[in-house]
């Protein structure tokens, strides 16, 4: 505990520093004549230095970043209008055509359309494309396209790509293998009927049905529809895609009774054949089908006109006692049997009637001639006799 009183105890000396330690203190007036630009202590001396030293390097920095922006802008400036006339199209022109062959490159599909003033500059196309995708999705084909097209309808266009050029042809059900080298030679300018022949007949591309004989005519499988092919098509062509479509056909067939018979598929076409030639309505094919079954399995001879006529080369509407008489495999009054290979190329309808005729006896059958299309059936020979007679008066 301290003897002194709280307000008598000894207090520290206030004196500098300085003076405590016999330095004299330093005398700003001294330092001005050594140094002029001494104006105050050390802070102060520092901050206007500071500050004038600083000012001029800011503004001449920011001075720089200011031109530096204007001149970016103004190159960007005009890169854009540049860039906007590089890629412009124009008014739109008039039409131009505009082939895109197969495995063309973007740049060769560039090429052509600048050529013809589709769009002003390739390098510009291929460029724009490429950024939108299209590198690789433009279609070969032939372009009706206009000049300056629109760059959106243009890819739009070529995206999408266009159907190749085709012409069709027309072989009604029933239609014979020489009847119809004639329809596609007319059909189609680069197949002659010459040549429809020897690839359907004379020198076939391999098939495999039951029944059929590879290498033989094709006759009864050249499958009767409308073909729509390329103009430049080859007969080899036309010919496979026949093939493809009686293919596709044949399969909708029940065969289920024809095997129970023992007929083959070829000769379901066959009979098939015969129907397409003698029926000339709906309504008569499973009928006349009927006939052939019936007489096939009587053993009886077939005795169809339209195998003679077949054997002839021509159609007659009355055959000849002489025409009966033609010698060959064909002729049905001679030889007994199916003939050996079709004599027409039938539809699918016919093909169904000839794999399930209907359920009747008849064996005999001629055409009315009442202008309907229909025949007259029967199963004995006089009331064919009768029928004959009929048919006669209406045809008069």
């Amino acid at each position: 505990m301290s003897s002194y009183p709280e307000d008598r105890r000894p207090r520290r000396s206030r004196q500098p520093a300085a003076e405590r330690s016999g330095r004299t203190p330093p005398n700003p007036a001294a330092w001005a004549d050594l140094e002029p630009s001494f104006t105050g202590d050390d802070s102060v001396f520092s901050s206007r230095r500071s500050t004038r030293s600083s000012r001029p390097g800011r503004r001449r920095r920011r001075f720089l970043g200011y031109l530096l922006v204007a001149v970016l802008a103004f190159i960007l400036g005009l890169g854009v209008g540049y860039a906007q006339g590089y890629f412009a199209s124009g008014d739109i022109g008039r039409e131009v055509t505009v082939v895109v062959p197969t495995g063309a490159t973007l740049s060769s599909i560039a090429s052509k359309l600048e050529a013809k003033g589709v769009v002003k500059h390739a390098r510009a196309f291929v460029i724009r494309a490429e950024s939108d995708g299209y590198a690789t999705k433009f279609m070969p084909g032939t372009y009706t396209l206009h000049e300056n097209e629109a760059y959106e309808q243009l890819v739009a266009l070529l995206s999408r790509g266009v159907n190749p050029p085709t012409v069709k042809v027309s072989i009604p059900e029933g239609t014979t293998l020489k009847q119809a080298s004639r329809l596609v030679a007319a059909g189609v300018k680069t197949i002659s009927a010459a040549d429809y022949v020897a690839v359907a007949r004379d020198d076939p591309p391999p098939f495999h049905l039951g029944g059929y004989k590879p290498g033989t005519t094709l006759e009864g499988m050249l499958f009767p529809a409308t073909y729509e092919v390329a103009p430049e098509a080859k007969a080899r062509v036309f010919v496979d895609k026949q093939l493809e479509a009686f293919t596709a056909n044949f399969a909708k067939v029940d065969m289920t009774r024809a095997r129970k018979a023992k007929l083959t598929p070829y000769d379901v076409v066959i009979i098939a054949s015969m129907i397409d030639r003698e029926a000339q309505v709906p309504a008569d094919r499973a009928l006349v089908s009927a006939v052939v079954w019936n007489r096939l399995r009587k053993g009886m001879l077939l005795q169809f006109c339209s195998t003679v006529q077949y054997a002839l080369g021509t159609t007659k509407p009355v055959l000849t006692y002489d025409d009966l008489k033609v010698d060959s495999p064909y002729n049905t009054y001679q030889h007994p049997g199916l003939p050996p290979a079709p004599i027409s190329n039938p539809g699918l309808a016919a093909l169904q009637a000839a794999a399930a005729p209907a359920n009747v006896d008849y064996l005999y059958f001629v055409a009315r001639n009442d202008g309907t299309g229909r025949h007259y059936f029967s199963t004995d020979y006089a009331q064919f006799l009768v029928d004959q007679e009929k048919a006669k008066a209406n045809g008069q």
